[in-house]
């Protein structure tokens, strides 16, 4: 089950290399990523890991951001980065010919970046008003639930920050930060493509030489999630957002294709239970899915949608009802192979793009520190029992409620009213609204109250 196309080495700084040689292609897809992201900022960094990303593209001791951008476009590809929780990627994809180019430009990047004064503070009004404008629904509900679910750690805080963070930042808190969370035995190199890997880690070893080795800061505690938590965010909407989360295992669990399996057959697609109940026989929703977010010291199952003010309670009723139905049947042993079948072809469909094969292999190294072939990841799938997924229905169902968040027209009264229905199932849930983070008194007691009386 080993690919003999895949290959690592470790540079002398601590960097790893990895790379995957893909026959017939002309492209390669590289990719830096840094064991950094939100998981990794105090009270006072929000933010830190993020904006740090927009300032590596503004400019190195030998190039602007225009030089940096220039030297992408000509080796017919591009250039981009994004920040996750647990890590930060930078990544390029161009014509073989010009590896060594984007190999120099990603090790000067990370290595020389100057974080000029004049950028910080035009990025520090980009990401301001990425903050302020933020107007996707599910987008905010996905945020709000995070901030809810893990209060106290840093995975809750925002990846963009907050406007307070954001205010306070300076070139000279960037750059501690930076200091003490970029080092080489924190990064890995990933490539897919036309990839000569000896090639390839003698240029990656000119490119990144510069790059040193440091002590990791001591990682915060794993989180505790929260449970039976409603936060709702008012917004002049038509409809509700929704996002409810129940607590699930880390990246690394061994149970997590059972989770992987579970996950698609609750909220998984068109033929997931969801799906069919609450749009197809239903018809209270256009949108519902089930997703299991995992990271590397906890994870959540997650379940979004959206639906009118009206049909809020008993959607979110039915969710329940099926997990809880899902809990006490037998799970159906053609949908599961169906399931399975289906992630199954979708790994291997996804993995003819060597963007995907390059983002596997840096993200296999950051949470397992090696490869697992696509042949254990297909036997793993292929060999997970129905009886599985109904264990992991009943262990959610007979647990806490979900924490959920709300964002769309929710007045006090359809407030009450969710919580009074979540009293049903087992639970008596706290009220709050996210807008200014204290909970709303009078919805609390109201919702108490009425839970007396019945």
């Amino acid at each position: 089950m080993q690919n003999d196309h895949v290959q690592k080495t470790v540079l002398e700084n601590g960097i790893r290399v990895l790379s995957e040689r893909m026959e017939g292609t002309r492209s390669a897809s590289i990719g830096v990523l840094v064991d950094v992201g939100s998981k990794d900022e105090s009270d006072s960094e929000r933010g830190y890991a993020h904006f740090l990303e927009h300032m590596l593209f503004q400019g190195t001791g030998e190039r602007d951001a225009q030089a940096i951008a220039e030297m992408m476009e000509i080796g017919g590809g591009a250039i981009g980065a994004f920040t996750a929780r647990d890590y930060t990627v930078y990544h390029a994809t161009i014509l073989d010919d010009y590896i060594p180019f984007a190999l120099e430009v990603l090790g000067d990047m990370l290595g020389n970046s100057v974080l000029p004064e004049e950028a910080l503070n035009r990025q520090r009004t980009v990401i301001l008003n990425e903050i302020a404008g933020q107007v996707n629904p599910m987008r905010i509900a996905n945020t709000s639930l995070k901030k809810a679910l893990w209060p106290q750690n840093p995975l809750g805080f925002p990846t963009a920050g907050t406007r307070e963070s954001i205010d306070q930042l300076t070139r000279e808190t960037l750059l501690d930060f930076m200091h003490k969370t970029y080092s080489a035995n924190r990064l890995v190199l990933a490539a897919a493509g036309n990839i000569d890997h000896q090639l390839f880690v003698e240029q990656a070893r000119d490119s990144f030489w510069q790059i040193q080795r440091r002590e990791p800061p001591t990682p915060p505690p794993s989180p505790s999630p929260t449970s039976n938590i409603v936060t709702a965010t008012p917004r002049d909407l038509q409809q509700v957002y929704f996002a409810a989360a129940w607590p699930a295992p880390p990246y690394t669990d061994p149970d997590r294709y059972a989770w992987h399996l579970f996950t698609t057959l609750f909220g998984g697609g068109s033929n997931s239970r969801l799906y069919r109940r609450l749009r197809e026989e239903m018809g209270m929703v256009y949108h519902i899915a089930a997703e299991y977010q995992a990271y590397g010291a906890t994870g959540a199952m997650v379940v979004e949608g959206a639906t009118g003010p009206q049909t809020l309670v008993p959607v979110l009723a039915s969710m329940l009802i099926e997990l809880a139905r899902m809990a006490e049947d037998a799970v159906d042993p053609d949908a599961h192979h169906r399931a399975a079948q289906s992630m199954i072809s979708q790994h291997l469909v996804s993995g003819d793009s060597a963007y995907v094969r390059m983002s596997r292999l840096a993200l296999q190294e950051l949470y397992f520190k090696q490869i697992v072939p696509s042949d254990a990841v297909i036997h793993e799938l292929q060999h997970q029992s129905a009886d599985s997924a109904q264990k992991i229905a009943m262990q959610l169902a007979s647990g806490d409620l979900p924490t959920i968040a709300l964002v769309g027209p929710i007045g006090e009264g359809l407030l009450q009213q969710v919580g009074m229905m979540l009293s049903d199932f087992g639970g008596t849930p706290t009220l709050a609204y996210s807008s200014n983070g204290r909970q709303p008194a009078a919805v609390q007691a109201a919702s108490e109250q009425a839970i007396q009386d019945r």
